[in-house]
C-alpha cells in the first residue's frame, strides 16, 4: 500500500515536470527546536527533532517572486518516540508550500517560504496537521532561514510549537 501510494507521488511529480515549461526544486534540511508544549499528556523534556523537505515550486504567472507547489518532508523525531508509544521515530510530511522572494542588494535576496500540511509517524494510518512559517535570506542558490511551526498530535492531544532553523538549496529548470 505504501509502495503504491509513493508510485502515485511520483507519477504526479513526473506529469507535473513534463507540463511546465520551468519550475524549480528546493532542498531544506532542518533543525526543530522545541519551543514549548502543551496537551493532556506530561511531556517534560524536548521534542526536537530533524527532517527535511523536497518542494516542487511552479512560479505564478504574473511575478517571479512569488512560486508555490506540493512538497514532501521526511523527519526523525529521536525523542517523541520514548515519550509517546503510539508515535514511531521517523515521518512523512506532505502539503504545498509557498515561497516568496525579493531582492535586496545584487544576489542577496529577502526569503519568505510557508509550508502547510500533514504529518505523518503511523505510515499515512492517521493524519496529523503541520504549520510552518520561515523568514530569512538566500544568496544565489543557497538559503538560511528561521521560522515558527506548530505540529498537532490529535490522538496524544498534544500541540508542539517549534524554532525551526533551515539550510536550503535551490535548483531552477
Amino acid at each position: 500500500m505504501i509502495k503504491n501510494k509513493l508510485f502515485l507521488v511520483l507519477s504526479i511529480f513526473f506529469i507535473i515536470t513534463t507540463v511546465t515549461y520551468a519550475f524549480e526544486l528546493l532542498l531544506t534540511p532542518s533543525y526543530s527546536y522545541t519551543l514549548d508544549s502543551t496537551g493532556t499528556t506530561d511531556i517534560q523534556k524536548s521534542l526536537d527533532y530533524t527532517g527535511g523537505r523536497i518542494s516542487f515550486l511552479i512560479p505564478t504567472e504574473d511575478s517571479e517572486e512569488i512560486s508555490y507547489g506540493p512538497y514532501l518532508g521526511f523527519f526523525y523525531n529521536y525523542n517523541l518516540l520514548e515519550s509517546l508509544e503510539s508515535v514511531e521515530d521517523v515521518g512523512i510530511s506532505l502539503g504545498l508550500n509557498m515561497k516568496y522572494t525579493t531582492n535586496i542588494i545584487g544576489n542577496l535576496d529577502f526569503l519568505v517560504t510557508a509550508f502547510g500540511g500533514v504529518h505523518t509517524e503511523d505510515y499515512f494510518k492517521t493524519f496529523k496537521t503541520e504549520i510552518l512559517i520561515n523568514g530569512g535570506i538566500s544568496y544565489n542558490n543557497l538559503s538560511l532561514s528561521v521560522g515558527y511551526e506548530t505540529r498537532y498530535y490529535e490522538e496524544e492531544s498534544l500541540t508542539v510549537n517549534y524554532l525551526p532553523i533551515s539550510l536550503g538549496v535551490s535548483f531552477k529548470f
